[in-house]
């Protein structure tokens, strides 16, 4: 897995899309790009300082010497602020390694790993999910065949079915730029998540340029039904917005949307479709689980991460501020 979220693509979300603050640090010979996420509720302003795509060295005594200087330079500064870890865990096709035994394996090995990390640097596992304990990518470098065995069975269904129901896709053009919207912020309203605002839409408009992205999007009957956009980095394709309608679920619109995209990024010598991360195996109550589970049954490799952590400078205002910020989400 690349690491996205020290890529420009990246970046340039952050800054020119959502217009968050950002700087630079060095951190275990590395420089790397920190985001300050500002909410004003009331009158109260809450930052969070996150720095994601952390590479944590293997040496323990050296990565607690720098945190040491860390939390020393930010001392009566900040209260905490947030590590998003890339190191991986374990990475595998989720063809394979489906059965119960194996998520439990999975569970115990990640409690265990954050109690090491809890014990061996102070950290805290972060009481904000930022950035997701796993991640999974699609080769689409395979043909639409060895695509479809990768599938779970259900999932193979859905295409087939949505095929045979005559679905069709294509690039969608400017003109309906506004609908896309529309339909995507409907979708959000109805499933209670959040989405990308208006002013951040029109920015990401804006700031592309021709050949850099792509909306594509599903049909039936002439009604549209789904849509994605795609961001291009490289030879990698990257999907952080789309939507669908649930009532089409029947017919697979989703599964069928993107099987079309891995058969069209191939065709055009992209290697490799990230969908965004999703939840980590074993935790089935996980806010991600469902999403995740759609994501794994398109096959595609899971790379279980490190995931968030807090490293706390101020341990009393730590405990009030998430306290206020649980309060306030209820």
């Amino acid at each position: 897995m690349e690491n996205l979220y020290q890529s420009k693509l990246r970046k340039d979300i952050q800054h020119e899309i959502y217009r968050n603050p950002t700087f630079t640090v060095e951190l275990f010979d590395k420089e790397y790009f920190w985001t300050i996420k500002t909410k004003t509720i009331w009158s109260f302003t809450m930052q969070r300082y996150q720095i994601m795509g952390v590479e944590l060295p293997e040496d323990k005594d050296y990565v607690r010497k720098e945190l040491s200087k860390l939390r020393k330079h930010y001392q009566g500064k900040w209260i905490f602020f947030q590590l998003g870890i890339v190191n991986e865990m374990i990475s595998f096709e989720n063809s394979t390694n489906k059965c119960e035994e194996f998520r439990e394996d999975m569970k115990e090995i990640r409690i265990g790993l954050q109690d090491c990390l809890h014990s061996d640097y102070g950290f805290k596992t972060a009481f904000r999910e930022n950035m997701p304990t796993a991640w999974i990518t699609y080769d689409v470098t395979k043909s639409d065949e060895e695509l479809l065995k990768d599938m779970n069975e259900s999932c193979r269904k859905r295409v087939k079915k949505s095929i045979a129901a005559w679905l069709e896709y294509q690039i969608v053009g400017e003109h309906q730029y506004e609908e896309f919207f529309v339909k995507r912020q409907q979708t959000a309203n109805t499933k209670w998540f959040n989405t990308i605002s208006k002013v951040q839409y029109e920015r990401l408009l804006e700031y592309i340029e021709n050949g850099k992205w792509m909306l594509i999007w599903a049909f039936f009957e002439g009604m549209m039904i789904a849509w994605t956009i795609c961001l291009f980095d490289g030879t990698n394709i990257f999907c952080p917005y789309g939507f669908f309608y649930r009532k089409f679920s029947n017919i697979g619109v989703q599964h069928f949307l993107k099987f079309k995209l891995f058969s069209r990024a191939r065709e055009h010598g992209f290697k490799t479709v990230d969908t965004g991360g999703w939840a980590p195996t074993g935790f089935p109550k996980h806010a991600l689980a469902s999403v995740s589970a759609f994501k794994e049954s398109l096959g595609g490799t899971k790379s279980e991460l490190y995931g968030s952590y807090d490293i706390v400078i101020n341990k009393f205002l730590y405990r009030l501020f998430k306290l206020w910020y649980s309060f306030l989400h209820k």
